[in-house]
């Protein structure tokens, strides 16, 4: 595949809705076994592998946060009878009172005999959340609070790292801005939130709005620090599986909006994750304007590829736009194949694509599977785009 501009270079011009030298391909490795020659231990050497190999790719920055000095914390196992596993008890001692969680100790619980903040593992296997009351959401600041001078300090080092490196490699910085519906889906769970937008609106809004403050003063940072070309914005649990298009306009996207505006004024793109759900949301998307949105699946996700194009397509870019977990662990070799064409001829004519499966590889997919990928890529997908 013939190659005459940077993987930075490639991805703006994707991301702005221009023809690039080819579609830019991305991977996300997620517990993979790479091929030999791809391996990694650290992002850097990622890239500069990736690159090597002809893909694209990006490194990335997240601002700092930490508990308030005078939180403390305490953890115990408890064993009672008639639970089919272990609790884990963590305590979050603040100014304004305790916070508690509770979760069960599944074989497959990931974080040994701690409960984090934040988990995706937290979701199913709590007994009690960290958030349930209003006098919770007084406390919940003291978990997340600025940083320190040091910690500044030490951001903006590892941002000039990341940018010497970056501008040496030719890609992208991204930065990360966090979700605000997703920490409130870790805080409360996912049954709980659904129905507390229903029961009690005003009590949502007041968790959503302590969330954004501190997200606000985290994107003020990385913005500050001027490296990202990038910052995005995660949303798996903002999808309509969990609120619906009218619920979405009334808590989701004012608050998203204010974000994108900082960004957009600051000169810097926005990114949005969102990987199922999504389709109900494109008017909404539309309005709100935001730069690319990121791991469309439609396998898992059920993106109508063609439907998204028309759209949102003229507005905003796609990233993803093929499935990984079920295409490349269970497809043959020339469902693989389809599907990348499919991707190519379907967006990627007039730029507005950056090809991923979405939204990992992870240890079960096979590494001939995604060199399969790369194979198909390397033949369809050199501008113009002759499918």
């Amino acid at each position: 595949m013939k190659t005459t501009l940077s993987s930075r270079e490639r991805m703006v011009l994707a991301i702005d809705h221009e023809e690039a030298d080819h579609v830019p391909l991305t991977l996300h490795p997620f517990g993979w076994n790479p091929p030999r020659g791809l391996e990694s231990d650290d992002a850097f050497e990622r890239v500069t592998k990736f690159l090597a190999f002809g893909l694209d790719d990006t490194v990335a920055v997240n601002p700092p946060s930490r508990h308030h000095p005078d939180v403390t914390t305490r953890s115990r196992r408890t064993a009672p009878p008639g639970e089919p596993y272990p609790l884990l008890h963590k305590e979050y001692e603040t100014p304004e009172g305790t916070m508690r969680q509770v979760a069960r100790q599944t074989e497959d619980w990931p974080h040994g005999d701690d409960v984090p903040v934040t988990s995706d593992h937290n979701i199913p296997r709590s007994t009690k959340f960290l958030v349930e009351s209003e006098a919770d959401v007084e406390k919940l600041p003291y978990l997340f609070c600025s940083p320190d001078k040091a910690q500044l300090v030490a951001f903006r080092e590892e941002g000039r790292a990341t940018q010497r490196f970056a501008q040496e490699q030719g890609v992208m910085i991204e930065g990360s801005c966090g979700g605000f519906g997703d920490y409130a889906a870790w805080f409360m769970g996912l049954e709980n939130l659904m129905m507390a937008m229903y029961d009690r609106p005003a009590f949502v809004h007041r968790l959503l709005d302590t969330i954004l403050e501190w997200e606000m003063r985290g994107l003020g940072i990385l913005l500050d620090c001027g490296v990202a070309d990038m910052v995005v914005h995660r949303g798996w649990y903002e999808c309509s599986d969990f609120w619906s298009p009218h619920l979405y306009r009334e808590f989701i996207a004012p608050r998203l909006a204010r974000k994108i505006q900082v960004a957009h004024e600051a000169g810097v793109r926005f990114g949005y994750i969102m990987s199922t759900g999504i389709m109900p949301l494109l008017d909404v998307f539309r309005e709100l304007d935001f730069d690319v949105l990121i791991h469309v699946d439609p396998v898992q996700g059920g993106v109508d590829l063609a439907r998204l194009r028309e759209s949102i397509g003229d507005r905003i870019s796609v990233w993803g736009a093929m499935n990984g977990p079920v295409t490349l662990t269970q497809g043959s070799r020339d469902d693989i194949r389809d599907a990348v064409t499919h991707a190519v001829s379907t967006l990627a004519p007039g730029g507005g694509l950056v090809l991923e499966p979405a939204d990992c590889l992870t240890e079960d997919i096979p590494a001939k599977n995604v060199l399969t990928l790369v194979e198909r890529w390397r033949e369809i997908a050199t501008y113009p785009i002759q499918v």
